[in-house]
């Protein structure tokens, strides 16, 4: 009797192990930085950059912060629908005067871009390097979640800078996204819904849209699955997109993973 006993336990371990490896989330190697788990206090850290010759007006400033107030609630009412409670703040590192670079040079979405803006942005603060910021930035805000906004007053595709382990800690565990005021070719931009998907990326969110690591037929197949999806696509309204169970899993709200998931995996994403 007792030893049936023992065996039916040691069953329902089993079984318990099996249905945590089925339900676990996803752990690449990108959740390794200094956003490190989409939940809890949430800190973005803004910095304004500019040329001396482009400079950012002060009236543009304040529409930059209402955009980013603005994809802080989009984002703690997309939480609520997993049951994920988020608790985003921002403050700006540096209130008074641009930080200045003789260029800035735009986003092209080729993947070949610069990652290094972070870096040399907190040595122009006055940090040693990126590391040293984080140590010190985490403890006067008391938080472990921490990203840097940069607000690049330039034309060009925004993109995130994320870390990943086994990368120099010093130049990159402080993770950032730089946005630009407007595309390219001068389009307007969707400020608080890019500002949105760019952080998605740094919590290890995949872009669902075709790009130089992601492809065509993977498009189309979340075309159909996540029309809305903000890794998807942005709008100027972002209150027509969405976080939806593929993003979730990724950035760590969805415990259930389908077995389609790791299907959209793109190559910048390896595991």
């Amino acid at each position: 009797m007792r030893s049936m006993q023992v065996y039916s336990l040691v069953l329902i371990f089993i079984f318990q192990i099996f249905s945590i490896s089925a339900m676990s989330q996803n752990n690449d190697k990108w959740k390794a930085g200094s956003a490190k788990q989409f939940s809890g206090d949430i800190i973005t850290l803004v910095c304004f950059i500019s040329t001396p010759n482009n400079p950012w007006l002060e009236t543009d400033k304040t529409d930059m912060l209402s955009k980013l107030t603005e994809s802080d609630r989009w984002f703690s009412s997309q939480a609520k629908k997993f049951n994920v409670n988020i608790a985003p703040k921002y403050y700006v590192l540096n209130k008074s005067e641009d930080i200045q670079f003789e260029v800035i040079e735009p986003g092209m979405a080729t993947g070949k871009e610069s990652i290094d803006w972070v870096y040399r942005t907190m040595q122009k603060l006055g940090f040693k390097n990126s590391k040293q910021a984080y140590k010190k930035l985490r403890k006067k805000y008391k938080a472990d979640n921490i990203q840097i906004l940069l607000f690049a007053k330039a034309k060009g595709r925004p993109y995130s800078m994320r870390y990943a382990k086994g990368v120099n800690k010093k130049k990159y565990f402080l993770e950032g996204l730089l946005v630009f005021n407007e595309y390219n070719n001068g389009a307007p931009m969707p400020i608080s819904a890019v500002i949105a998907h760019e952080t998605l990326h740094i919590y290890g969110a995949w872009d669902l849209y075709s790009t130089y690591a992601q492809t065509i037929d993977r498009q189309q197949k979340a075309r159909e699955l996540y029309p809305n999806d903000i890794m998807l696509r942005v709008d100027h309204n972002i209150n027509t997109i969405e976080i939806n169970n593929l993003t979730a899993w990724l950035i760590g709200w969805n415990i259930y993973q389908e077995d389609i998931f790791e299907w959209f995996r793109p190559s910048d994403y390896k595991k």
